[in-house]
């Protein structure tokens, strides 16, 4: 029996809704596997279709699946990857779209994009033209990264009175975690980085709210912010912009990759800090 794999960008909203765009084609009859960069390739990958979502490996490693694989489709949105993408036998790569809805119009393409994965995209670029995009993305931090789960929220975003009790509850979490951004800012420290002077602080792993405290960061002093987070083999760097820098630029100088206000790149354990910070004083002291 053949098999089909949906690799996809792991503890990411955007990859997780491109997974769930594969799980309403494939259901169970394909396996997901969560990926991040600096993590291993997952084995037994030979013979399978693999569609790739939000997410694609370097050339040299992806050269090696295309010749293991029975197929390979790459569905992805980062300028980083657009030569290698474009390299693979199949893809669709689309720098104006995210990659939950590429992959909706890729496994759907009769069927409208669900309004949850909109608001998805409308974060994951940093576009929010959409209103209460920010509420979504605050609602999501609390509910698991599971297809039934995300499937019920998109029904319910679908319904009049499932929307109207969706948004109460989006933004209740909303002001509690911009409560939380608010605090994990005051705490930033001034650093010299790439030849910027910007705001450095920590914050919790979740994407959502380290995009928050960048917001508040670089409001207060433009044009960029940092925000770091701790993970058992280093660091994330969550880089963000007001729009007038390209943080993608810089992070990929560090092996990361992204958009051009919204960026990251990881660093390990035994490696220096790239920046040096300027004063030590909390913006909110």
């Amino acid at each position: 029996m053949e098999r089909t794999m949906i690799l996809y960008h792991a503890n990411c909203p955007d990859g997780f809704g491109g997974a769930y765009a594969a799980w309403k084609k494939f259901a169970d009859t394909a396996e997901y596997l969560p990926v991040k960069y600096g993590r291993p390739v997952p084995e037994d990958l030979s013979g399978a279709h693999l569609f790739f979502v939000d997410f694609c490996y370097e050339k040299e490693v992806m050269d090696q699946i295309v010749a293991e694989a029975k197929s390979v489709t790459v569905l992805d949105h980062h300028l980083g990857v657009r030569a290698v993408t474009e390299s693979m036998p199949e893809f669709v790569f689309d720098n104006n779209h995210s990659g939950a809805t590429i992959a909706w119009r890729y496994f759907h393409p009769d069927t409208p994009v669900p309004a949850l994965l909109l608001f998805v995209e409308d974060d994951d670029i940093y576009r929010f033209a959409l209103p209460d995009t920010r509420a979504v993305l605050a609602y999501l931090i609390v509910n698991p990264y599971e297809f039934e789960a995300w499937d019920q929220l998109v029904q319910q975003l679908e319904d009049r009175k499932g929307r109207e009790e969706f948004f109460i509850k989006a933004r209740v979490y909303m002001e509690y975690f911009g409560l939380l951004a608010k605090y994990a800012a005051s705490k930033a420290n001034l650093v010299a980085f790439e030849g910027y002077e910007c705001y450095f602080a920590n914050s919790h792993p979740l994407i959502t709210l380290k995009s928050t405290v960048a917001e508040v960061l670089y409001k207060e002093k433009p044009p960029i912010a940092l925000v770091v987070s701790a993970h058992p083999e280093g660091y994330g760097v969550s880089i963000r912009s007001d729009g007038t820098v390209d943080v993608a630029e810089i992070a990929r100088k560090y092996g990361g990759n992204g958009h051009s206000a919204s960026a990251g790149f990881q660093i390990p354990l035994d490696v220096e800090m790239p920046w040096k910070i300027i004063e030590n004083e909390n913006i909110g002291d």
